[in-house]
């Protein structure tokens, strides 16, 4: 199913198609598909090999790594999916919407050519990986601190 036009004008305001030439964006979305979620669905499921990336439209979506915490949280215009788009690896954290959600997926063998040939491409999607990348950092290093101040809290308490 072709994507609409108000989808396609969703798509030019997110970082990832911001710069990217208009005709060649309308090329790029001529291979997304929307896809629907409900709340509780899982859209990327944690060291699952998969080969595609969404882009939310609307809708919340958690970030988690097992056996850790949320790391995140994305709504409309975020990315999902990125990291393992560029390494072909399988994915580091489970996505679940915690809202209905509604977004584009574009699957790897369609999508990557036009990185290859779009350096505005290529470095948006650069940004989305080094901003998400930012982001766990920060929320491991959040996550480190309250475990050192429990350890510490832990420490008191056997005195």
């Amino acid at each position: 199913m072709t994507l609409s036009s108000a989808t396609i004008a969703f798509l030019k305001k997110t970082p990832l198609f911001r710069h990217v030439p208009d005709e060649r964006l309308q090329a790029i979305a001529q291979t997304g598909v929307e896809v629907t979620f409900q709340a509780g669905d899982v859209l990327i499921r944690q060291d699952a090999l998969t080969d595609h990336l969404y882009v939310v439209v609307d809708g919340r979506v958690a970030i988690e790594i097992e056996g850790v915490s949320r790391v995140g949280e994305r709504g409309p215009r975020s990315i999902l999916g990125e990291l393992a788009m560029v390494s072909q690896s399988p994915r580091n954290a489970n996505c679940t919407a915690i809202t209905a959600v509604r977004a584009v997926k574009f699957k790897h063998d369609q999508f990557w050519p036009f990185v290859q040939q779009d350096p505005q491409l290529a470095i948006g999607l650069l940004t989305e990986v080094i901003y998400h990348l930012d982001e766990t950092i920060d929320a491991m290093n959040r996550l480190s601190k309250e475990a050192r101040e429990l350890r510490a809290a832990l420490d008191k308490l056997k005195r």
